[in-house]
């Protein structure tokens, strides 16, 4: 068997790659060639390179023909105007400009979910039991569409073709390697460490920072309530025992925001809208409010925003240590639109160190509770629903991230976890 193609893949981890299935088979006592990817340590939207290598094997007694190697970079984020590549034959080579193309794997009609390209233009030959190195650098560059939120994953595919909408096609191995994004913070400051359970708004912050003044586009997000595991629930609390709402700084009104577990998709924070601030430095201001019958387990509560992880770490993603204390006399259900904040959120409170999200797979149900009638006034507009969504629909909008897990199977840009 010939070594023949090669495609180079960079995907967000959170992005199934829709491939072709191989068409062919090694004929008998074929080997295939192996490949590997080396470097590319991480990558930090709007700064320099990830730089590394990507190396084909030879291990038949017979050259290789001249043929093609292929790169493809690509996710649910990134597009023609997000990447910059280049790459190089051998140490000595000199850096050559990657021409990418547009790469389509559904029918989102922004199309912003991959990139593909020849990588060198012109056949490439590897020796009888050799090897041949290339390399290879990347980075992010700034554009209108939103930022990576989940790590960016390296594949190198060989004996594979581009297919005329960008993917591999007839690939026989394969590799891959996945590349740390860095560079955005976030940060929950000034939450008391103990929260009255008194039915009144205790006010605080969000803080989002990101390196290089790079604006990530960031549209939604949410709050995540997590009880504990003994009581928490992945649809956050009953409607009458905790709020949270987040202040419009046009005009000063407050909104209430749902409190479950919601990945990229079916946020209720309206981060365009409501942070202040320059690019590289926002914030949001925020208030939360538990009433007499808030509960927790001391196992783990906590209060998270961003986009809820799942099972994978994601970039936009912070939580706090929760703890409330009850107190006498509480009603029975939170209004805090009646009650205007008594203090404004500390701007230099020191930010809390970013935790291991929670793990609330043994959790119960909490039981649900009818939604309250408030007279908010026109202080308090309800962005969120105020009913709990069932366990199936907060599943759906989770965020689908893997270690370095590829799907082949036709996406949508914006994927979930179940």
């Amino acid at each position: 068997m010939r070594l023949r193609h090669v495609l180079m893949a960079a995907a967000l981890v959170a992005s199934p790659l829709a491939l072709a299935a191989p068409s062919a088979q090694a004929a008998p006592g074929d080997s295939l060639h192996g490949v590997t990817i080396d470097g590319f340590s991480s990558v930090t939207p709007g700064g320099g390179w990830s730089e590394g290598t990507v190396t084909l094997k030879n291990d038949t007694d017979q050259p290789s023909a001249a043929e093609h190697v292929l790169i493809y970079i690509g996710s649910q984020a990134l597009g023609l105007d997000q990447v910059v590549a280049e790459y190089a034959d051998g140490d000595s080579g000199a850096w050559q400009p990657v021409k990418l193309v547009a790469q389509k794997l559904s029918s989102d009609p922004d199309g912003y979910e991959g990139t593909a390209a020849d990588l060198t233009g012109a056949g490439v030959e590897v020796q009888p039991h050799a090897a041949r190195t290339f390399k290879l650098r990347f980075k992010l560059v700034q554009s209108k569409h939103e930022g990576p939120a989940v790590d960016v994953n390296l594949e190198a595919f060989a004996g594979a073709r581009l297919g005329p909408d960008g993917q591999a096609q007839d690939w026989a191995s394969r590799t891959g390697k996945s590349v740390k994004v860095t560079g955005l913070t976030t940060a929950i400051e000034g939450l008391p460490k103990s929260i009255p359970a008194d039915g009144k708004p205790h006010p605080f912050k969000v803080s989002i920072k990101t390196a290089n003044n790079f604006d990530w586009h960031l549209t939604t997000a949410s709050f995540f309530l997590w009880q504990g595991q003994g009581v928490g629930s992945m649809n956050g609390p009953a409607a009458c025992d905790a709020e949270v709402d987040v202040q419009d700084p046009k005009d000063g009104s407050w909104h209430r925001v749902d409190l479950g577990a919601v990945g990229m998709v079916g946020g209720t924070v309206d981060v365009a809208k409501w942070a202040t601030g320059p690019v590289g430095n926002q914030s949001l201001n925020a208030r939360i409010t538990l009433g007499k019958n808030f509960k927790l387990d001391n196992s783990d509560p906590e209060l998270g925003f961003g986009y809820y992880p799942g099972a994978g770490p994601v970039l936009f993603w912070t939580t706090q240590r929760l703890a409330s204390t009850p107190v006498d006399g509480a009603p029975d259900c939170v209004n805090p639109g009646a009650v205007a904040p008594t203090a404004k959120p500390s701007a230099t409170a020191t930010p809390a160190k970013p935790t291991a999200s929670p793990s609330p797979t043994t959790a119960a149900k909490a039981a649900a509770k009818p939604s309250p009638t408030k007279a908010a006034g026109p202080e308090l507009a309800d962005t969120g629903s105020s009913n709990l969504a069932v366990p199936a629909a907060i599943a759906a909008a989770l965020l689908a991230v893997g270690a370095t897990a590829i799907t082949l199977a036709r996406r949508t840009r914006r994927t979930t976890r179940g």
